[in-house]
C-alpha cells in the first residue's frame, strides 16, 4: 500500500499542476516569524481571480492568502477489496497569483482518511507535505513560509491526528516552515496539536440539519459555551465568516444547501437563509478578543468569494480584519 499510495499523491498531483507564470518571493532566513497580516481564506476547486478580486486585497492590506490544494479522503478499491487513501478534488490554477501576497497551502483531511492512516501517520505525513510543497512550487506560489492542515479530529482521533501534525511539523523544520491547523469549537476543549499556530474557525458553528437552528453559520450563543477559557496553549488568530446561504428542508428534514439567492421550493418544502450580519460577527470577535487576546498574526476572512462579500461594506470589512 505504501508505494501505491505515494504514486497516488505525487502522480495526481503532477497531472493537476498549472504553470502560473513567475512570482518574486523573499528568500527566507532563519530569524524570520509571521508577522501579522491581514489574512482570507481561497476555498473553491479553481484559483481564478480577476481585477475586481485584486482590488479587493489591496483596499484592505490583506497580505495573506490561505489557499485550499487538495483534500485527503479515502478511495474504495473494490477488486483488490481495500482503502486506500487518496488525494482529491485538487485546485486547478488558471491565473496567477497575486502580486505581494503570502500563499499558505492548506490541506483538508477527512476524518475517514485520518481514522485510516491510524498507526501509518509516518507514511502519509511527508506524502502530504511533497505534494503542498509540490503544488506550492509548480504553481509559482512564492516562497512558502507556512502551511495549514485542516481536520474536524475528535477525542477518538487525537492521538493519530497529534502524531501526524507532529511528523508534518519534522518535515518542515529543516526549511523553517511553520504548521498552523484550523481549531473548530468543539476541538477548544481537547489538547492542542503540537503545531505553531492554531487557527480557530468562528464559521460552522452551528447545527446545519436541526430545523431549528437559528444560523448555523455563526451565532454567538454556539459560541459562548465553548469559551469559558481564558488561555490556550498555542498562539491562536481568528476566522470570521463574510458569507452566507440557504438551508433547504422538507417537513423539517434537510434536503441541501442551496444558493442565498435560490427561492425555488417544492411542496412542504422552505429554506432558512443565514448570513451572519456585521453586527453579529463583531460581537464574537469582542467576546473571543475579550477571552483569549489579540490575534496572534491577524484575523482571517472566510472567503474570497466577490458576490458573498457584496453583503458587507468595506469600512465592516476593516472593521472585522482590525486587531
Amino acid at each position: 500500500m505504501k508505494y501505491v499510495s505515494r504514486l497516488l499523491f505525487l502522480l495526481v498531483a503532477l497531472m493537476a499542476m498549472t504553470n502560473c507564470g513567475q512570482r518574486n518571493g523573499t528568500p527566507i532566513t532563519e530569524t524570520d516569524e509571521l508577522v501579522k497580516q491581514n489574512s482570507m481564506y481561497y476555498w473553491k476547486t479553481t484559483f481564478d481571480i480577476d481585477s475586481t478580486d485584486v482590488a479587493f486585497l489591496e483596499t484592505h492590506n490583506i497580505k495573506r492568502l490561505y489557499v485550499r490544494m487538495f483534500d485527503v479522503a479515502t478511495e474504495q478499491d473494490f477488486l483488490n477489496g481495500t482503502t486506500e487513501i487518496v488525494p482529491i478534488a485538487t485546485t486547478k490554477f488558471v491565473s496567477e497569483m497575486p502580486a505581494g501576497v503570502d500563499i499558505v497551502p492548506v490541506t483538508y483531511i477527512t476524518i475517514e482518511a485520518l481514522r485510516a492512516m491510524n498507526g501509518k501517520e509516518d507514511e502519509f505525513a511527508p506524502l502530504i507535505v511533497e505534494r503542498l510543497l509540490a503544488m506550492a512550487s509548480y504553481n509559482n506560489c512564492g516562497d512558502i513560509r507556512e502551511i495549514q492542515l485542516d481536520c474536524d479530529w475528535t477525542a477518538s482521533t487525537r492521538n493519530s491526528y497529534h502524531r501526524l501534525c507532529e511528523l508534518v511539523k519534522s518535515e518542515l523544520v529543516a526549511k523553517n516552515i511553520k504548521v498552523s491547523v484550523t481549531i473548530r469549537l468543539h476541538q477548544m476543549q481537547e489538547t492542542p496539536p503540537p503545531v505553531d499556530r492554531g487557527v480557530l474557525m468562528l464559521y460552522n458553528t452551528g447545527a446545519l440539519k436541526d430545523p431549528n437552528t437559528y444560523n448555523s453559520i455563526l451565532h454567538i450563543a454556539d459560541v459562548k459555551p465553548y469559551l469559558r477559557k481564558t488561555s490556550y496553549q498555542i498562539p491562536l488568530d481568528y476566522a470570521y465568516p463574510v458569507y452566507g446561504w440557504g438551508v433547504k428542508f422538507n417537513n423539517d428534514k434537510f434536503v441541501s444547501i442551496v444558493s442565498s439567492e435560490d427561492s425555488s421550493v417544492a411542496d412542504n418544502e422552505y429554506i432558512r437563509y443565514e448570513r451572519p450580519t456585521f453586527a453579529e460577527i463583531l460581537e464574537v470577535k469582542n467576546l473571543v478578543e475579550k477571552n483569549f487576546g489579540k490575534p496572534a498574526s491577524g484575523n482571517i476572512l472566510y472567503h474570497l468569494d466577490k458576490k458573498q462579500l457584496e453583503n458587507y461594506a468595506h469600512n465592516e470589512i476593516d472593521q472585522i480584519l482590525a486587531y
